[in-house]
């Protein structure tokens, strides 16, 4: 990864950028496991977007498709690198994790709906 320090082996990322046309597309799902109020606060809002937190993951593999690209993203790329590898060792065969997470999306411009303007899911980067 270029935008995150946590990588796993065998985790591949993938660029926000990247990773948004290939949602524009429906060529993935974006996988967001971060936990509810975290997305209370903002989100990506587009079609093929998902929240399944961490926590419940492993409960609604069965609600992951296998024949695209799956996505997993939270704030900062840890989380979803960790999540990333539970979806290999469960043998999902296309998975790649958000390279820097939601804070790199919204580094690169990329669309996010603010539901409450004021405050910041990251928990660690802003003030």
């Amino acid at each position: 990864p270029q935008h995150q320090k946590f990588q796993l082996d065998g985790v591949q990322h993938i660029s926000p950028v990247e990773a948004f046309n290939l949602l524009k597309e429906d060529k993935a799902m974006l996988i967001d496991v971060r936990e509810k109020e975290e997305c209370e606060v903002e989100r990506v809002n587009l079609e093929n977007v998902k929240n399944y937190p961490m926590t419940e993951i492993i409960d609604n593999l069965k609600h992951l498709p296998e024949d695209i690209l799956l996505i997993t993203m939270d704030s900062i790329g840890e989380r979803g690198t960790k999540v990333a590898n539970l979806l290999n060792i469960q043998k999902f065969k296309h998975v790649a994790n958000l390279d820097g997470g939601l804070v790199q999306w919204r580094a690169e411009n990329l669309p996010v709906e603010n539901i409450l303007p004021d405050a910041c899911g990251c928990s660690s980067c802003c003030s």
